[in-house]
């Protein structure tokens, strides 16, 4: 939708071009003076929309949580709390198949006998 200013000088040329023309066929003139406003116009919006894309594109948006301190020491502490889990904890005096594992570093063989009364023949 063009803007009331515009239509207005869209008004005016026409009328001046109307003007000249007196007497003569003059619809493709009022035509063509139409037709070369309305793309002054719009080439001037889409201008006007791809510098302001380009604007936005300069700066830099941006994503996730600020980091302040309090923010930093509740992932620190979380970050600790992931990484101990994931070591070796005996709470007992038999271990745990993944445990055991771990602690032969995969290295278990059938001769360990580490699930107890087995015959390994």
């Amino acid at each position: 939708e063009l803007d009331e200013d515009l239509q207005k000088s869209i008004l005016i040329e026409l009328n001046k071009v109307a003007e000249e023309e007196v007497g003569c066929v003059m619809i493709f003139t009022l035509v063509s003076e139409l037709q070369d406003k309305v793309n002054e116009y719009a080439d001037a919006l889409y201008d006007k929309k791809l510098k302001e894309k380009e604007e936005r594109e300069k700066i830099p948006e941006f994503h996730g949580t600020p980091v302040t301190r309090e923010t930093f020491i509740a992932w620190h502490n979380q970050f600790l709390l992931e990484r101990n889990i994931n070591k070796v904890k005996v709470v007992s005096d038999k271990l745990t198949g993944k445990q055991l594992f771990l602690a032969k570093e995969g290295n278990i063989e059938l001769s360990d006998n580490l699930i107890g009364d087995v015959d390994v023949d």
